[in-house]
Parts: C-alpha cells; structure tokens; sequence
C-alpha cells in the first residue's frame, strides 16, 4: 500500500510504520547516504506551459505538444511490439505536420504509465469581433487585439452567432506559443456567473 507523487514515483507507506523500530522516523534517508562519488542525475525538466496528459485520454482532434509545437491530433498509431503510442498532428500556427512517441515512465516495476505534453489554455473575455479575429480582455485587464481564430469546427461561426445574439460573456481558449497566440475554442458564461 502505498501512494504516487506529482514525479510519478512510488513511495511504500509501509517503510516507516512496521520497520522504523531504533530509528529516528523523520530521518531523511538521503541525508545518511555518502553521495559524494555519485553522478549528478536531473530529473527531465517540464517545458513552461505545458500540462501532462495520460496516453489514454487523448483522442483524435484533441491539442497536443509534439516537438515543442502546439498542434491538433490527426492520427495515432500504437506499436504491436512495445504498445508505446505515436501521435501525428498540424501545427497550430505554420500548419506543417509533426509527429513524436509518448513518454514512458516506470514508477515502480510492473507499472507502465504512458503521457504526453499538451498546451495550457488561456480565457480571455471577448470585447469585439474584426474579420475572423477577436478583440479580447485577459484576466488581468489587458486588451489583445485582433486574436486569429482556428478555422476548424465552424468556431468563427458559432462565436459570432453567440456574440450577436447578445445572451451572457463569451468566453474565448487561447493558445500561445512565441508570443503568438490563437482561439481554439470558446463557450458562453451566462449572467449568473459572470
């Protein structure tokens, strides 16, 4: 019995109730350890930004970082051999395809756990449309001006027939990436929870 950390690794609950007899139970066990000749190992870094997302909640169309781009899921294939999963998608912004493999973490033996990066997603509050981009307040009170929206999923249709007709805050989700950024999706906050 035992628990997962935010690092996927496995720490045993185990340990310190049933074999802590003659020892001080908050001792750091690593500061007892002589790691003086031991090589350096850094844990892989997260790139700003960018969420973990488990293998097997992504679905085709869904928003993935692959090669450090922003893009939409187009296909995805898994290996027969070592069930790792391989994801192709477009870039966002230059529309060029990319494709990368999940990552694999082994938090304890016999345990798999396969994720990949997706994008954090902004809302911002939607001030004005102006030919297929939107003016659009952030969370802080800056105003962006001319957003482009994503020309998928009739998404300019359904935001402009929601801002016209008037009924609650139209809420944009934006994507940025370089200090460019794009609408991928919106939805409609009625006046109660504005």
């Amino acid at each position: 019995m035992g628990y997962y950390d935010d690092e996927g690794n496995y720490h045993s609950l185990r340990g310190g109730y049933y074999h802590g007899h003659g020892k001080t139970l908050n001792q750091d066990p690593i500061d007892s350890l002589d790691l003086a000749g031991a090589p350096a190992v850094a844990a892989p870094k997260q790139p700003a930004n960018t969420v973990t997302i488990p293998c097997h909640h992504i679905r085709m169309g869904d928003l993935l970082m692959l090669q450090g781009r922003p893009c939409q899921v187009i296909r995805i294939t898994t290996s027969a051999a070592t069930g790792q999963h391989r994801y192709l998608g477009v870039d966002l912004f230059t529309r060029q395809l990319n494709e990368e493999s999940s990552f694999i973490a082994n938090p304890s033996p016999s345990v798999v756990v396969q994720t990949m990066l997706g994008p954090v997603f902004k809302q911002y509050r939607v001030l004005d449309l102006q030919d297929h981009s939107v003016v659009a307040m952030t969370e802080t009170g800056d105003v962006k001006q001319a957003i482009p929206v994503l020309d998928q999923s009739n998404l300019w249709t359904r935001l402009k027939e929601a801002f016209e007709g008037g009924r609650g805050s139209i809420r944009i989700m934006v994507v940025a990436d370089g200090g460019r950024e794009i609408a991928v999706d919106m939805k409609t906050v009625h006046g109660s929870r504005l």
